[in-house]
């Protein structure tokens, strides 16, 4: 069974808003995390989301009765959207090697784990304790699935957490500094990584 990352705010019952539009939970969390990718927690007010909404801030109730419950919301979607794929592809089917190169496929990708939303919700971490609980509780899943695929592979559990840390650091520090690297260049040098980090054979 993948370990549950985490649950968003049940969605309240779709009305229309007072100027005519109709807007999902999921809508204004869409809103909030372009407003937060752009310019940071604190730009996350509720008239600046209305406004990338293109509403009165007079629908954002009939959602959220505060700023609070949408931050709340919008942690819990960072934490179920950019870590189950994740996780599900390192506790999938197959061998310990082909369910790495799963994982590695969603990191280079960026389809199905966002380096960005994730460098933002560190930069948020900084400055309020409940998200960096947040981050630390993501972190601990998903360098024990990295862990246990090590494991798997053979390695004993003393060694198979330093790669597992090893490997996710790594790709912290990557997306930390920014390098810029295009697909191409990330893709030509991605057996290397492989090799290195894991030790296992090269795959296909």
């Amino acid at each position: 069974m993948i370990a549950q990352v985490g649950k968003a705010t049940p969605a309240r019952k779709q009305r229309v808003t007072a100027d005519g539009e109709t807007l999902s939970t999921q809508d204004w969390i869409a809103a909030a995390k372009s407003v937060l990718l752009r310019d940071g927690i604190d730009a996350v007010k509720i008239d600046r989301i209305a406004k990338e909404c293109g509403v009165t801030r007079g629908g954002f109730y009939w959602r959220f009765r505060n700023r609070a419950e949408l931050l709340q919301t919008l942690l819990a979607d960072w934490r179920e959207k950019n870590s189950t794929p994740l996780i599900a592809a390192l506790r999938g089917p197959g061998t310990p090697a082909e369910r790495f190169e799963a994982a590695a496929r969603l990191w280079l990708e960026e389809q199905q784990f966002d380096p960005r939303l994730d460098t933002a919700v560190r930069t948020w971490a900084t400055n309020s304790a409940e998200t960096a609980r947040a981050v630390h509780e993501v972190d601990e899943l998903r360098i024990a699935a990295f862990r246990d695929l090590f494991v798997d592979a053979g390695i004993e559990p003393v060694e198979a957490l330093v790669r597992a840390r090893i490997v996710y650091f790594h790709q912290v520090g990557y997306y930390t500094l920014a390098l810029g690297e295009s697909q191409a260049e990330r893709e030509s040098i991605s057996r290397v990584y492989y090799r290195v980090l894991t030790s296992f054979p090269e795959f296909d």
